[in-house]
């Protein structure tokens, strides 16, 4: 072999191992650009959140079916058990037949949603509250009265072993508790009509509101 033939076999060799390191410096820097990219894909996204399920939301309305069922929703999303609920419907229907009244003699009433009017002092709303209850729109409010009823109802001692239609006789401090017996049977079956239509009625629903929004 001749010193030119020994000369070009050396430099075949050193141009082979140079493109060999080229390419495997060529497949470090895609892999480390690969696991940046990946790294960052974590950063931006982050962990997946679970669901959570829908707040308890009603039909927007006024009437007796729609308050009912806002007495319903109300009792549903503080947790309030069957019994409780019952009481709320049994006082709602015993003050107002089911019907939001306004009261002339509390003129900030007027201005709400409303199934009709009133005379009674100051008492306004489903559950004809007085003015210790709250302003005259969250007692016009449906959803806010009723809130407003199963807080206090909680507060009472023994309160869950208690009759519905006792329970809406003290929760509404009326000299007549006994006046609210006639009007159970009724408000037990008027929730166990409308108690799953409440709960399957979700706030992404068109013409679905909020409970505790204002009327």
């Amino acid at each position: 072999m001749t010193e030119n033939g020994a000369t070009d076999m050396i430099d075949h060799h050193q141009d082979a191992r140079a493109v060999i390191a080229a390419g495997r410096r060529r497949l470090l820097v895609a892999a480390l650009i690969a696991l940046a990219a990946a790294a960052a894909l974590v950063v931006t996204t982050g962990p997946t959140s679970t669901p959570q399920a829908d707040p308890v939301c009603l039909r927007v309305g006024s009437g007796p079916v729609t308050n009912g069922k806002t007495v319903i929703a109300a009792g549903v999303a503080m947790n309030v058990p069957e019994e409780g609920i019952v009481a709320g419907l049994t006082a709602a229907m015993a003050e107002t037949h089911l019907l939001n009244l306004a009261n002339p003699h509390v003129p900030d009433s007027l201005a709400t949603t409303q199934d009709g009017l009133v005379l009674d002092r100051q008492s306004v709303g489903i559950l004809q509250q007085g003015a210790t209850w709250g302003s005259a729109e969250e007692r016009m409010s449906p959803a806010s009265a009723a809130k407003r009823f199963y807080s206090a109802m909680i507060s009472v001692d023994g309160w869950e072993t208690m009759p519905a239609s006792e329970l809406a006789g003290l929760v509404q401090r009326s000299a007549w508790t006994d006046g609210y017996i006639d009007d159970e049977p009724a408000a037990r079956r008027f929730y166990r009509d409308h108690i799953d239509d409440v709960r399957v009625l979700r706030c992404g629903d068109r013409g679905a509101a909020l409970v505790g929004a204002p009327s």
